[in-house]
């Protein structure tokens, strides 16, 4: 029984040209817009498998590339994402701050209200009446 492959293998050439063309679009709009270019990002920018990407010998050489010639280099990069790092743990303890702010001032206005009902219900040592027998 001979079989006909013919339209399995025009489909999968099919969704490979369109695969390339949506990884090739994905780098070129990386590129103007700047953004760091590897091959995490490409892949979920072209729907494509990061697999795919490395086993496609054109687009990974485009890649490795781009990343080798990009304007941001290792260092810098590095240096910025530290720097991203310490902006967010900053902003994240200013908004821990504002918080505990609010939490003690809402507790010292609870004891002071306290305070108040306290004098107000016991009477002062030297004004209890004695009684005389």
């Amino acid at each position: 029984m001979v079989r006909n492959t013919d339209g399995l293998k025009r489909n999968a050439r099919s969704r490979s040209e369109h695969a390339m063309q949506r990884a090739t679009a994905a780098i070129l709009l990386m590129l103007s817009e700047e953004t760091e270019i590897n091959f995490r990002s490409v892949a979920t920018r072209a729907k494509v498998s990061t697999a795919w990407l490395y086993g496609t010998k054109t687009v990974r050489d485009k890649i490795v590339k781009i990343r080798n010639t990009s304007p941001v280099s290792a260092g810098e990069n590095l240096q910025h994402r530290q720097r991203l790092s310490h902006e967010r743990v900053v902003a994240t303890l200013r908004i821990r701050i504002r918080t505990l702010e609010v939490i003690n001032r809402e507790l010292k206005e609870q004891l002071e209200a306290a305070y108040g009902r306290l004098a107000v219900v016991q009477p002062k040592p030297g004004s209890l009446h004695q009684t005389s027998e």
